[in-house]
Formats: C-alpha cells, structure tokens, sequence
C-alpha cells in the first residue's frame, strides 16, 4: 500500500463485515428513524460488500462477520455509553430475531467466520485477534456500519495493535453522508488507507495475477 496506488496481497488480507445487520441498516430495523437505512442504501453499502465478499472468497482470503449480539434483555450489557443505553431501550440486535440477523445477501457462507461483540469496536472481549493470529494475517479490510462507530473504533484499535487496516468507504455506512464524510475524511485517515471496494479489487486482482 503506497501513494502510487493501492497494494494488497491476498495472502496477507482478511476482510471483516461488521454489523451488516436487520437493525442497523434496513426499514423495520430497531435504528431505521435513525437514517441509516436510506444512507446504507446511498452508498450502495449491501451490494458493495457483497460483490467485494465474493472477490475475497475467490482469493482464498478469510471473511468474517462481526455480529453485534445482546440476549434478551440485554444482560451484562453495561450501560456507561448512549449508544449502548440504545440498544438496550430500543430492544435491538437480541439473538434469535430478525433485528439481530445479517441483511439479506450477506449472510455467513460455508467458509466464512462469525465474531459476536458487545461493543463498539470488534476487538473488545471477541475472539477475531485469535483468529487473526491462527491466519497469520496482518492486513484486515474493513467494511460495514457505522463508519464513525464501529467501523473508526475497529480501525483505530487495529492499527494500535500493529494491524495495517484498509476501510473502502463505499463499502462502509452511517446515519447520514455528514457524519460519513466527517470520519472517511478525517479521523480514518491518521489510521488507514481510505479507499473504494473497487480498488481494493483491483489491487487483489493485480496481485493475484503477478502485477
């Protein structure tokens, strides 16, 4: 990965679909006053990560989904944030139900992993840094919603953890294109390489292919 373009090797990536789910982005979802959903639906979010998924699995690069899970009533979900107050008062993301389900399109396929997460970011309390480990990968591509939660908390953290993080922003979605835009141009950039699930599959196929 450099200014002259990006660069990926496949053998070195795993890509990470994070709270791609029923609540999150769709209409009838716990958070769909919110605006997610018509936001999810500006950036193309659903079809982008689905292609992009597809192109991942053909190099033989691990995906996996990280899933936001409460039990009922949420247990031992502690309530020091308002987003986590949330979902909690909003009855969102409880196993079982159709809220907590990923989108249609993106569910798990045979092959793929699943994390579970109480939190924001996908490292807090989950077991992907044990699966990242077992790959013996150090590149992870990260997609989903929100942007400026979920998806800036992962990176965040995996660049301190010494992980070379890549956010295609068109594969990634929030509540509104401001609050998108504020994080894409911003905050992700210090930790990151921005870029679009377009040239992320481009770069894969120029390894791929001897480039």
């Amino acid at each position: 990965m450099n200014e002259e373009g990006l660069r990926l090797d496949p053998d070195r990536c795993v890509l990470i679909i994070q709270d791609l789910q029923n609540d999150v982005i769709m209409d009838g979802g716990a958070f769909a006053d919110s605006g997610s959903p018509d936001h999810a639906r500006e950036q193309n979010v659903v079809e982008n990560v689905k292609a992009l998924a597809e192109t991942c699995r053909s190099k033989g690069i691990p995906v996996i989904h990280v899933h936001y899970i409460v039990e009922p009533g949420a247990p031992g979900l502690k309530l020091n944030a308002p987003l986590f107050q949330g979902v909690k008062d909003a009855n969102a993301l409880v196993r079982g139900t159709w809220g907590a389900a990923p989108v249609e399109g993106l569910e798990p396929k045979d092959g793929d992993f699943v994390v579970e997460k109480m939190r924001m970011s996908a490292w807090q309390g989950t077991k992907l840094e044990t699966l990242l480990a077992g790959f013996g990968r150090d590149t992870i591509i990260v997609t989903g919603a929100w942007t400026n939660m979920s998806i800036e908390h992962t990176s965040r953290t995996g660049a301190d953890k010494g992980f070379f993080m890549v956010v295609p922003e068109d594969g990634c979605s929030t509540m509104n294109a401001d609050w998108h835009n504020a994080s894409i141009n911003y905050a992700l950039q210090n930790v990151a390489t921005v870029t679009t699930c377009a040239e992320v599959t481009a770069a894969l196929a120029g390894v791929g292919a001897g480039a």
